[in-house]
């Protein structure tokens, strides 16, 4: 501001521009881990772990984040917690990542999209995990609560019943079936489970399945005279009600007995005779057996009347006058009761021991119970019903347990579970009702009553209110008039109170609303909203109708329904009455559970893009080419179908030719043998039985163009279109010539070429894939076979998922994981744009741990990011300790086509690569075998932490390694063999620019190399330099910001170059430069550059160099010559 008037103006330029000092060791560490791991603290998900965190850079500062972060590390043991070296699922990042937020407080960690735990691997296909909410009846581990009466030890025995959960194993293989008599045995319980009534069964003595509790035998009812026996076709028949204890006593003839009012007489001397007259005489639910030694029987089957009216179950026995048939038969008492269920708690015990009384038509008779009684135990003490109800939480990935406990009434349930009502009672409560299926004249009546053992799950879908709404509006149609009944239930009661008469006489649903209004119900009430009828329960309680006039169905209520097929219709909350209710409707906020039962936890189809590492390493399906197509190989007419017939022979050792097919055949021409010597190379060695020669003759598994050649692709799954995404076996295979739409084209193969089929065979990656045919293509027909019509295919295919090498080879085992796992890493680094904002994010340090192949994808991203970071580099897990290996490794010798376990392909003065790996022990402390990385990035950061990125990370001073206790390989058995590098190996080494980690005596475990992988010979092929200069360009890029749109000018470039030599100078000091040389003025700023708006600084430096090679000439003197020396 300009002054107008006397005063004093103060202004400020700021001319103290500096570079900002360098940032402290900072790797890039990218990831491979499984995907939802729980965090270190075991509270929650590690969120760096969850798929769409994939990608994301995290800074992280402490080994604390890092855990809470992505979990801690994970390395595998065998069963015998035996550490599992080398295994491809072992989080080597993160375990390097640990270790060095051990010494620094900086790290960049970047997780790929790759879920470890996926590749586990099984023998069998994963399945998906089901919707969120979805519920599982656990049938292994509920108790259903099923004892049995014994009348003579007067004790109850526990009884486990079979659980069957299919319909296979039912009567025509229906859910309604009742079960199969081949399943169980005599005197076994099973629960149906495949239906919601859940229906107890007995298998009786004649071998026939019963319900338990079911009453009313036909084959009773139409016994006639002459009949000594029946078949019991229901439970209250399979138990005799009373049982003589003379084994084949002589009777009198013409005697006879009373049974419940209806007069038998016998017609000869033995009982047989009187099991005749029994089942001849037409009592009602009663009939009569004679066992295999002579014992009279006499059964009711829940119908008989003891009173010969009432269906009580029971029977009532006299002689005839003059008669002692009941003393001579054995029989003592004359009331017997029938065989009786009684479903209850645990602490209401059924009373049906013989000092147990009960009153029939006012007479006191005996309360026990015949033996095969059952009593439904519903609470969980002392082995009482426990049904296990979980429900999956899909955002926590578990099953969560629910109680399901049993009620006999829905109004029981709510009364119990929630005494205010059912207000309280929370959706989503689960609760078993008892006797689903059971039959009475009322609800509360003790006689008549058909007590089945059953159970259906409900589910409460809202707390309060329960409500209910028609879809009729207004009064278009009219509403019917009449009378309804309702009852409801209150607070603290386990039943209905005293229904109510409602009586419509006006024909609108107004008319209805206020007609149940003015009936007086306490919790009831009804209103009419936008002309449709609603009827609450203030409470969430029950409601019963009885709605003979139609009335609420002119409303538009209809009982809710679902069908076979999942299809809700009907009226929400409005459910017909079961067939025990003495009412036709019921509201209520309980809806039948959707569930599955089973013993083990449902699934569902695999999510599109699963993963499977199948681990089975002895079916390989292999066609053969037939000149026109590919064929099962029994199919190829050549080999006249006399080849193994369980397919290709896998074995470690060659099959000889006497016996030597899977059934002890001889080896005929075209018998194939996989060899498994050597698993980690299995694939590689495949071969073919020459008759002729009476050898094994090795398949080039590298040619896929000649007849003698082999094709490794994905060819089916399954033996059809129609079972395209199920697994056949390798035997139907074998005879089967069925191949996907998708299965390479047979016209580009020649005759006689064998197809290995990826798709199908083991011990290598698949993917699943939704929609991987297209039963639309080739106007939907299959090209492939025969222009099959594709209309019933299957479109889901588990497909081969990097099963294949460059040179065409398969790709097998840990090596298809491991390709599988690079992908995900390499995409990380190439696809990720917020690694290459060199701005936000600083690191110095570029590394992979654990993975070799990712070398040039860490050297493209550091190009990208101006060439500012150094590539910390590994070499193979299982690379042997050799000079040859080591060379032809650093060599390529392989001709490798991309850095990986083959060779070393990548060159640049910006990496460095180390050998060997190192052993040391995870956060539990177990044994682990590490990368070279893991010990180079520790061993780094302790360098720069006491010198400066300039010097050497090498030697006794720097190199030292503190994160490992010995170095070595992996052999081929998986062991580790720690090795100290000789002078020999170390200058192989150096000379393929390989850094050798290695035990120095007095000094332990160094570095104790510093070459990069310089393409050339110059100051860049050692890292110090190289990491000089990284410094160098990240330093004067800040050193250069500040002075971007000054003037071009003498001032300026003076400025700059000021600056850039303040700093060179300081680096001198620090022992980074010998010397440097700086220009910028007019002799590198043209007139034509500085019209292109350009300013150049010419930069010389000379780095310092480190000492790798120290010479020392020793020379030998005689006497006295030193001393003559030090005079002249």
């Amino acid at each position: 501001m300009a002054l107008t008037s006397p005063g004093v103006e103060v202004s400020v330029i700021d001319e103290s521009f500096y570079t900002p000092a360098a940032a402290a060791t900072v790797p890039l560490i990218i990831v491979a881990t499984a995907a939802n791991k729980p965090n270190g603290a075991g509270t929650g998900t590690a969120q760096g772990t969850i798929k769409s965190n994939a990608g994301t850079p995290y800074l992280i500062t402490s080994q604390r984040e890092l855990t809470e972060t992505f979990g801690n590390p994970t390395f595998y043991t065998d069963s015998s917690n035996n550490p599992l070296h080398g295994n491809e699922l072992n989080e080597y990042g993160l375990q390097s990542a640990y270790s060095f937020l051990g010494v620094a407080n900086r790290a960049y960690i970047v997780r790929a999209d790759a879920d470890l735990g996926e590749l586990k691997g099984s023998a069998s296909a994963p399945a998906g995990t089901p919707a969120d909410g979805t519920y599982w009846l656990d049938t292994n581990d509920s108790l259903f609560g099923i004892f049995e009466w014994n009348r003579a030890t007067q004790k109850f025995t526990n009884k486990i019943p079979l659980v069957l959960n299919s319909a296979t194993q039912l009567v025509s293989n229906l859910s309604s079936g009742d079960p199969k008599p081949s399943v169980g045995a005599k005197g076994d319980y099973a629960i149906v489970t495949a239906r919601t009534s859940n229906d107890a069964y007995y298998k009786n003595a004649d071998n026939a399945w019963v319900k338990v509790g079911s009453t009313t035998s036909a084959n009773i009812a139409a016994l006639t005279s002459g009949d000594s026996t029946f078949t019991s076709d229901s439970w209250a028949s399979s138990w005799p009600t009373i049982q003589g204890t003379v084994a084949s006593p002589t009777l009198g003839n013409g005697q006879g007995l009373v049974i419940n009012g209806t007069s038998v007489t016998l017609s000869g001397t033995t009982v047989t005779a009187l099991a005749n007259a029994i089942n001849g005489a037409s009592i009602t639910g009663v009939g009569a057996k004679v066992t295999s030694t002579g014992i009279l029987e006499i059964y009711s089957d829940g119908t008989s009347t003891s009173d010969g009216t009432t269906d009580d179950g029971a029977i009532v026995i006299e002689d005839l006058v003059g008669s002692t048939l009941k003393a001579d038969t054995g029989i003592t008492a004359t009331y017997y009761s029938g065989a009786a269920v009684q479903i209850s708690k645990h602490s209401n015990v059924p009373t049906w021991k013989s000092t147990d009384t009960v009153t029939v038509a006012g007479t006191s008779r005996s309360g026990i119970k015949p033996s095969g009684s059952v009593w439904m135990k519903t609470t969980s003490p002392n082995l009482g019903a426990n049904l296990k109800v979980q429900v999956w939480n899909d955002s926590l990935g578990v099953w969560s347990t629910t109680v399901a406990p049993l009620y006999n009434t829905r109004e029981e349930a709510v009364n119990t579970i929630d005494a205010t009502g059912g207000t309280l009672i929370p959706a989503g409560t689960v609760f078993a009702l008892a006797n689903i299926t059971g039959r009475g004249t009322s609800e509360d009546s003790t006689t008549g009553v058909e007590k089945l053992v059953n159970f259906k799950l409900y589910r409460r879908v809202t707390s309060s209110p329960t409500s209910v709404t028609g879809t009729e509006q207004g009064a278009n149609p009219v509403v019917a008039t009449g009378t309804l009944t309702m009852a409801e239930t209150d607070n603290g009661s386990n039943v209905y109170q005293t229904a109510k008469t409602v009586t419509v006489s006006t024909a609108t649903v107004e008319g209805v609303a206020s007609a149940i209004s003015a009936a007086g119900f306490e919790h009831i009430t009804a209103t009419v909203s936008n002309g449709y009828l609603s009827i609450s329960h203030a409470l969430g309680g029950e409601i019963k109708i009885t709605d003979a006039s139609n009335i609420l169905a002119s409303a538009g209520y209809t009982a809710w329904a679902r069908s076979s097929a999942g299809v809700e219709t009907g009226t929400a909350n409005y459910y017909t009455a079961g067939a025990d209710d003495n009412h036709s409707h019921i509201i209520s906020n309980w809806k039948p559970l959707v569930y599955e039962a089973s013993d083990n936890a449902p699934t569902a189809t695999p999510a599109d893009g699963t993963l499977w590492y199948n681990t089975t390493l002895d079916e390989a399906d292999i066609l053969v080419h037939d000149g026109s197509k590919w064929v099962g190989y029994l199919n190829y007419t050549p080999l006249a179908g006399a080849t193994d017939p369980k397919g290709p022979i896998v074995s470690a050792t060659a099959p000889l030719k006497t016996g030597g097919q899977s059934d002890a055949s001889d080896l005929v021409e075209g018998d194939i043998w996989i060899s498994t010597a050597d698993v980690d190379q299995y694939g590689a060695k495949v071969y073919r039985w020459d008759n002729s020669a009476t050898e094994w003759v090795l398949i080039d598994v590298t040619d896929q163009t000649t007849e003698d050649g082999i094709l490794f692709a994905d060819a089916r799954y399954g033996s059809s279109g129609a079972t395209g995404d199920t697994a056949a076996t390798i035997e139907t295979l074998l005879s089967s010539n069925y191949v996907d739409p998708d299965a390479p084209d047979p016209d580009l193969y020649p005759r006689g070429m064998l197809l290995w089929n990826t798709r199908r065979s083991g011990f290598n990656v698949k993917k699943f894939v939704a929609n991987q045919i297209d039963i639309t293509a080739n106007s939907g027909l299959n090209k492939r076979f025969g222009d099959e019509a594709m209309t019933n295919y299957k479109t889901a295919r588990w497909i081969g998922w990097n099963t294949v090498n460059a040179d065409g080879s398969g790709l097998f085992g840990r090596h298809s994981q491991r390709q599988t796992i690079v992908a995900g890493l390499k995409s990380a680094v190439d696809a990720n744009e917020l690694l290459r904002d060199e701005e936000t994010r600083n690191f110095t340090l570029l590394s992979a741990p654990g993975y070799p192949e990712l070398a040039s994808n860490l050297i493209g991203l550091n190009v990208d990011r101006g060439l500012t970071g150094f590539v910390v580099a590994d070499t193979p897990f299982r690379l042997a300790p050799n000079a040859t290996s080591l060379q032809n490794y650093g060599n390529n010798t392989a001709g490798a086509t991309a850095d990986g376990e083959d060779g070393l392909v990548s060159y640049d003065e910006y990496m460095a690569a180390f050998y060997p790996a190192g052993l040391t022990t995870d956060v539990s402390g177990k044994n682990i075998v590490v990368p070279p990385s893991h010990m180079m990035l520790r061993t780094i950061a302790v360098s720069d932490a006491v010198s400066f990125p300039w010097f050497a990370p090498a030697g006794t001073r720097r190199g030292g390694i503190s994160n490992a206790s010995s170095v070595g390989y992996i052999d081929n058995e998986g062991e580790f063999n720690a090795v100290a590098l000789n002078d020999g190996v170390r200058e192989t080494m150096a000379g393929v620019k390989i850094n050798p980690l290695t035990f120095i005596t007095g000094s332990g475990l160094v570095n104790f190399g510093q070459h990069t992988r310089a393409k050339n010979a110059s100051s860049l092929d050692r890292i110090n330099v190289a990491r000089l200069v990284a410094y160098l360009r990240r330093q004067m890029t800040l050193l250069a910001k500040p002075f971007m749109f000054e003037p071009n000018d003498k001032i300026t470039r003076d400025e700059i170059k000021q600056a850039t030599e303040s700093l060179l100078l300081e680096l001198v000091g620090q022992r980074a430069l010998y010397d440097f040389l700086v220009v910028c003025d007019d002799t590198n700023n043209t007139s034509a550059r500085i019209d292109r708006n350009e300013l150049y600084v010419d930069v010389a430096i000379e780095p310092v160099k480190s000492v790798e090679f120290i010479y020392i000439p020793l020379r030998l003197k005689n006497t006295g010559e030193i001393a003559t020396l030090g005079n002249q």
